[in-house]
C-alpha cells in the first residue's frame, strides 16, 4: 500500500526543499512522453508496480498535460462546488491516481555537484521515487516543489511520480475553473556546483525626493560548509546595457548582505519598465568560476500614504484584468508563446495590471510582466469557496489546525516571486471568508516582506490587509466608498464587469467614478479568457464545451465562458470597449463651435513625447480635412488645449452630418508595439457644420401613377416598380416585391424580444414566466387607408401585449407608400398600465424583418464597425462602415443575441443589383444575421446554429443595455429600457 500523506493535515511535504526565489539556470528538461497508468484509487496500486517492467498494460501521456484532456478521468467544471462531501481534511478513498514513469540519461559528472529535481505544478499531490528510492512528497498544485537528488542519480535513471487527484490541499483549491489533474507544468533537473547560489532577496528604496536609490541584497549560498572557503569570493554586480552601475566583492560565507547607496537609476514602472542585470558569481581560491546566476531586477518603491497606493511617490491607477492560465486544447497547460501573446495583447489594449487569479502563475509570466510592464497582484493558491454554501463559511479558515497549510501557501508564493519588479501587491487568496489563518498568512508576509502591501477581498474590515477590496460593487456603491472621508484605506475593485457572453456593459460608468475619487484605484475586469474546450462535431464544425457537456454534475454550465478573449484568444467586442474606456490619453471637446479641444495625459509617470495626435474631419466616410499634432511636453497627469480652425474647412455639400476624429499613435517603437500603433481613437459630431438635411423627394415622372386594389382582406398597391400587399386583418405589410422580385419574406413586425444574453440570466425567468415577454403579440383592431395624390396612407390601430397581462401597448402605425415604392413607417406606442403592473425592463423595442437571402452587403452611417449597445459604445465611433453579412455576427461560444449597431442615421443593404436603404428622423439600431432570435435562444453551442435561407434584420428604436448582472449589478438606470411611450419612424427606399 502506498503512503497516504494526502489525507494527513500535519504532513504538507516530505523532504521537499525550503521555498526560495526562482531564477533561471541551465536545466535538463524532463518534459515529453511518459509511461502512464491510471487507477480509480491509490489503494488499487501495488507498490511493486512502480518499479516493475513497463508492459502493454501501460499507456503513454504527455508531460506536462492535464490528464482529463489526455483521455483519463472525468472532465468537471464548477464555480464553487466541491466534488466530494465536505469532511475536512478527509478526501474519498476513490481518489483517481496516475502513475507516471520515464527514463532519462545523464552524461554529467556528478562529483562535487548538487542536483535539484523541480516540479512547477502537479495537481493536487504526489509521491516521488527515483531509481527505486523514495524521494519525497508534496502538495499544493500551483506552486514549485523541489527535491535534492544528487545522491540518487546515475547515468541511467528511472523517475516515478504517483499523482493523487484529491488531497487535503484540495479543500484549499476550490477556484472557479475546470478541475484538472496531473503533472501540468514543467519538470526540470537542475545541476550545479555543490557550492552554489541558492537564494537571494533584492529590495530597493529611494530618498525622500525619489532621486537617489538604495539596493539591499541578501544572499544565501549552499555548500560553503563542504569546502575550505578561504580565498573564495562572491562577486556581485548590477549593470544595464553593459554599463556597470555598481559592484562588490565579498569573502564567501553561507549568508551575506550587501547594500549599495546613492545610486542613479531609472525607475521601474509599468509605463517605463526599466530593468537592470544582476549578476552573482562564486570563484574558488584558484580563481575558477564555480557558479553564477543572472537575473533582472527593477528599482521601485511601493507605499500606502494617506489612503493612496503609491509607486515611486506617485498614485497608481490599475487598468487591470483577472487572468487564469488556460488553453482551449490543453487546459491549464500553457506555452511561453501563449503567455507572451497575452502580455502583448494586454499592453496593446491599454491594460496595465493583472491579478493572477487565483494562484501563482508560471515564473515566465512574471518575467514578461517585468520586461514589458504590467503591475501584478500575485495571489496565493487558496480558495475555499464551496464552504459558503455550508453552515460555516469559516469552517477551515478559522480552524487553527489548518494554519500551517494556509501559511505554507503564502510562504511559497512570497519566496518564489519576491524579486519580481512587477509584483507590487501580495494577495492572500480568494473567496474564503476571513479567519485567523488569513491573519497568520498576513503576519508571515509582513514579516518577511514589509515592502509590499497585502490584499484580500475577504478581509472585509481590513484587519490584516492594507487595501479595502470589493467585488462587483455597483457604481453607486463606489461613489459612496470614494466619497467617504472616514475611510483611510485605499480601495481596489479586484473583480468587476463580469465579461460573460455579450457584455459587460457600463465600463465607462465605472471609469468615470474611478477617475473622480482619489481613494479609488481602478479595478480588474473578470476575466481575461473564456474557458471553453475546443471540440469538433461529426460534420467538422468547431464548438466549445463547458460545464455539463461531459456529464459532470453538479456543474455551473457556461459560467466559465466569461472572458474578454474567446477561447481561441481572439478579442471579443468587450476588449475593444475596454481599450477605449481605460485609454491612457484622452481628447475632450472644450468648445466644439470654436474648435477647442483638450488632450489629457492619464499616464501616471511618462510624458507624451513618443505619441502623436492625428485629426480628421469626415462626412459620410469622406475625409475633407486632416492634420497631425505633436504631444511633446505633456507630462503625466497634465493637459493641453489646442484649437482647430474650423472656418478653414470646406463644409459645402449635401452631407447630413460632419464628424471630427482623433487618433493617438505611437511614433517610436516599444518592445510591445511598433511605431504607428493606435493607443486610442475618439470623435465628436460638429454641431456648427452647415449640414444640409431633409433631402427633397424626387418629383414624379410624367405619367407615373400609383394603383390600388382592395379585397375583403387584402390591400394591394402598385407603382411603376413595386407591388406592396397589406393584410387588412393583421394590419401587417405582407409582401414587398420590386420589379417582380420578392424582397421581404416577413415584416416589419413589431417586437420587444431579443434572444437572452448571459447578463439576462437572473431576470429571464421573470421575463418569461411572469410577464411572458417572449409571447407578446400584436392584435390589430382597426385598418384604414386612403389615397392622397401620389401616395397611399395606411393607418392601423392595434394592441401589443402578452397572455394574461393587464398592461399592454396601444400602437398606432402609419404607412405612407409613395409613387416610387418608398415606404415611410411611423409607429407610436402608448403604454396602457393603469395598475402599474409592468415593473420590469424590456429587451428591445423595434421591428423584425425577414429578407430574401441575396442581401449580403451592409453599409451604414452610425457606430461601428464592431457591435455596440447603449452602455457599450465608447469604442464604436460614428462613421461610414461596410461589412459582409457574416461579419455582423459575433460568435459567442454560448449563442445569444449579438451584433447590434447603434446610433444609425441610415442603413443600406445590397445584393446583386438590388439595394434597400433605411433611414429615420432619429438615430436607430440594427442587427442582421442568417439566424433568427429563436435560433440563438435554442442553441447551446456554436455548431447547433444552422444558417437559414433568409436574412433576419432588426431595426430598433432602442435596445436594453447589457450590464454585467451575470455576476454583478444590473444596468445603470439610464441604460435600462423601461416600458415607456415612444415614437419611432423609418423610411425604406428600394433601388
Amino acid at each position: 500500500m502506498l503512503n497516504e500523506f494526502f489525507n494527513d493535515l500535519n504532513i504538507l511535504e516530505k523532504n521537499r526543499l525550503p521555498a526560495r526565489s526562482y531564477f533561471k539556470r541551465s536545466v535538463k528538461n524532463l518534459n515529453g512522453v511518459w509511461d502512464f497508468k491510471f487507477f480509480d484509487s491509490p489503494r488499487r496500486i501495488d507498490k511493486d508496480l512502480l518499479f516493475s517492467e513497463v508492459n502493454q498494460s501501460w499507456e503513454e501521456i504527455n508531460v506536462p498535460s492535464c490528464w482529463q484532456l489526455e483521455g483519463y478521468d472525468q472532465m468537471h467544471y464548477t464555480d464553487l462546488y466541491y466534488q466530494f462531501p465536505l469532511n475536512p481534511p478527509e478526501v474519498p478513498v476513490v481518489n483517481p491516481t496516475g502513475v507516471y514513469r520515464r527514463d532519462f540519461y545523464l552524461n554529467d559528472d556528478l562529483k562535487e555537484k548538487e542536483a535539484v529535481l523541480r516540479f512547477h505544478g502537479v495537481d493536487s499531490a504526489f509521491d516521488l521515487y527515483l531509481n527505486g528510492e523514495y524521494i519525497g512528497y508534496s502538495q499544493g498544485s500551483r506552486m514549485i516543489s523541489e527535491f535534492q537528488v544528487e545522491n540518487y542519480l546515475k547515468e541511467e535513471n528511472e523517475l516515478v511520480v504517483v499523482v493523487y487527484k484529491w488531497s487535503d490541499g484540495s479543500y484549499l483549491e476550490d477556484q472557479d475553473m475546470w478541475w484538472f489533474s496531473g503533472i501540468f507544468r514543467d519538470v526540470e533537473l537542475e545541476i550545479t556546483d555543490r557550492v552554489n547560489i541558492w537564494d537571494y532577496k533584492f529590495e530597493s528604496d529611494f530618498d525622500a525626493e525619489y532621486k537617489k536609490a538604495e539596493a539591499c541584497l541578501a544572499v544565501k549560498l549552499n555548500g560553503t560548509e563542504l569546502v575550505e572557503t578561504e580565498g573564495w569570493q562572491l562577486k556581485v554586480s548590477i549593470s544595464t546595457e553593459n554599463k556597470e552601475l555598481t559592484a562588490a566583492e565579498l569573502a564567501l560565507s553561507a549568508e551575506a548582505e550587501i547594500k549599495f547607496k546613492d545610486l542613479d537609476v531609472k525607475k521601474w514602472t509599468a509605463e517605463s519598465p526599466n530593468l537592470y542585470d544582476l549578476k552573482f558569481a562564486i570563484y574558488d581560491n584558484k580563481g575558477h568560476l564555480r557558479d553564477s546566476v543572472e537575473d533582472k531586477i527593477g528599482f521601485r518603491k511601493i507605499e500606502i500614504k494617506n489612503g493612496r497606493i503609491l509607486l515611486n511617490g506617485k498614485q497608481l491607477m490599475f487598468r487591470g484584468v483577472n487572468r487564469h492560465e488556460f488553453n482551449q486544447d490543453t487546459g491549464r497547460t500553457i506555452t511561453k508563446e501563449e503567455m507572451l501573446k497575452d502580455v502583448m495583447m494586454m499592453k496593446k489594449y491599454n491594460i496595465n495590471a493583472v491579478r493572477t487569479a487565483h494562484y501563482p502563475d508560471l515564473p515566465y509570466f512574471y518575467e514578461l510582466c517585468d520586461q514589458y510592464g504590467l503591475y501584478v497582484i500575485d495571489e496565493a493558491d487558496l480558495e475555499c469557496h464551496g464552504f459558503e454554501l455550508t453552515s460555516d463559511y469559516k469552517m477551515i479558515t478559522a480552524d487553527q489546525s489548518w494554519e500551517k497549510a494556509f501559511v505554507d501557501r503564502m510562504k511559497r508564493l512570497v519566496e518564489r516571486d519576491k524579486n519580481r519588479a512587477s509584483v507590487i501587491i501580495w494577495s492572500l487568496g480568494n473567496e474564503s471568508e476571513y479567519g485567523s489563518n488569513f491573519a497568520a498568512m498576513a503576519d508571515y508576509a509582513k514579516k518577511v516582506d514589509p515592502t509590499r502591501p497585502l490584499h484580500y477581498e475577504g478581509d472585509k474590515n481590513v484587519q490584516s490587509t492594507d487595501i479595502y477590496s470589493t467585488m462587483y460593487s455597483s457604481v453607486e456603491q463606489l461613489i459612496e466608498i470614494g466619497s467617504n472621508s472616514e475611510n483611510t484605506k485605499p480601495h481596489l475593485h479586484c473583480e468587476y464587469a463580469h465579461a460573460m457572453g455579450n457584455g459587460p456593459g457600463g465600463l465607462k460608468d465605472y471609469w468615470d467614478v474611478y477617475e473622480k475619487y482619489d481613494r479609488l484605484h481602478g479595478g480588474f475586469v473578470w476575466e481575461w479568457i473564456d474557458h471553453g474546450i475546443r471540440s469538433t462535431d461529426e460534420s467538422g464544425k468547431v464548438f466549445y464545451k463547458y460545464g455539463g457537456d461531459y456529464g459532470d454534475r453538479p456543474h455551473n454550465g457556461n459560467f466559465n465562458l466569461d472572458g474578454l478573449l474567446f477561447p481561441n484568444r481572439t478579442p471579443s467586442p468587450a476588449l475593444k470597449e475596454l481599450k477605449k474606456v481605460v485609454e491612457p490619453v484622452s481628447v475632450e471637446a472644450v468648445d466644439l463651435e470654436e474648435g477647442i479641444f483638450k488632450v489629457k495625459n492619464k499616464y501616471d509617470f511618462i510624458s507624451l513625447a513618443d505619441y502623436q495626435l492625428e485629426w480628421k474631419v469626415k462626412s459620410e466616410g469622406e475625409t475633407i480635412a486632416d492634420a497631425s499634432l505633436s504631444l511633446k511636453g505633456i507630462e503625466a497627469g497634465k493637459t493641453r488645449d489646442f484649437k482647430i480652425d474650423l472656418n478653414r474647412i470646406n463644409f459645402a455639400g449635401s452631407a447630413e452630418a460632419y464628424y471630427i476624429y482623433f487618433t493617438v499613435r505611437l511614433i517610436q517603437d516599444r518592445n510591445w508595439a511598433e511605431a504607428g500603433h493606435i493607443i486610442t481613437r475618439g470623435g465628436f459630431e460638429l454641431k456648427n457644420a452647415k449640414a444640409v438635411t431633409g433631402k427633397n423627394k424626387s418629383a414624379a415622372a410624367a405619367g407615373e401613377e400609383i394603383l390600388t386594389a382592395e379585397s375583403f382582406d387584402k390591400l394591394t398597391i402598385k407603382t411603376a416598380e413595386a407591388e406592396i400587399i397589406f393584410d387588412k386583418v393583421t394590419g401587417h405589410l405582407e409582401s414587398y416585391s420590386y420589379q417582380g422580385e420578392e424582397l421581404l419574406l416577413d415584416g416589419p413586425s413589431f417586437s420587444c424580444w431579443r434572444a437572452p444574453i448571459d447578463n439576462d440570466m437572473y431576470i429571464l425567468k421573470e421575463w418569461k414566466e411572469k410577464y411572458f415577454l417572449n409571447l407578446m403579440q400584436e392584435y390589430n383592431q382597426n385598418f384604414s387607408w386612403m389615397q392622397k395624390g401620389e401616395a397611399v396612407l395606411i393607418n392601423t390601430e392595434s394592441v401589443f401585449g402578452a397572455p394574461n397581462q393587464e398592461w399592454f401597448y396601444e400602437l398606432q402605425t402609419e404607412y405612407i407608400i409613395d409613387h416610387q415604392g418608398g415606404v415611410d413607417l411611423k409607429i407610436s406606442g402608448k403604454l396602457n398600465d393603469p395598475a402599474g403592473s409592468m415593473k420590469t425592463m424590456l429587451p428591445r423595442i423595434g421591428f423584425d424583418y425577414q429578407l430574401v437571402p441575396g442581401f449580403k452587403n451592409f453599409k451604414w452611417l452610425g457606430r461601428g464597425p464592431h457591435e455596440n449597445y447603449s452602455d457599450s459604445k465608447e469604442s464604436a465611433l460614428v462613421d461610414l462602415y461596410q461589412l459582409k453579412l457574416e461579419d455582423l455576427y459575433t460568435p459567442y461560444p454560448f449563442p445569444q443575441a449579438n451584433g447590434n449597431r447603434s446610433d444609425l442615421s441610415w442603413l443600406e443593404l445590397s445584393g446583386g443589383e438590388r439595394k434597400i436603404k433605411f433611414s429615420g428622423s432619429k438615430k436607430f439600431n440594427f442587427s442582421a444575421h442568417q439566424y433568427s432570435e429563436e435560433d440563438f435562444e435554442k442553441a447551446e453551442h456554436l455548431n447547433e446554429l444552422q444558417k437559414q435561407d433568409r436574412v433576419f434584420l432588426k431595426l430598433d428604436y432602442r435596445q436594453n443595455g447589457l450590464g454585467s448582472n451575470s455576476c454583478g449589478p444590473e444596468q445603470m438606470r439610464e441604460h435600462r429600457l423601461n416600458a415607456v411611450n415612444f415614437i419611432f419612424d423609418l423610411k425604406m427606399e428600394v433601388k
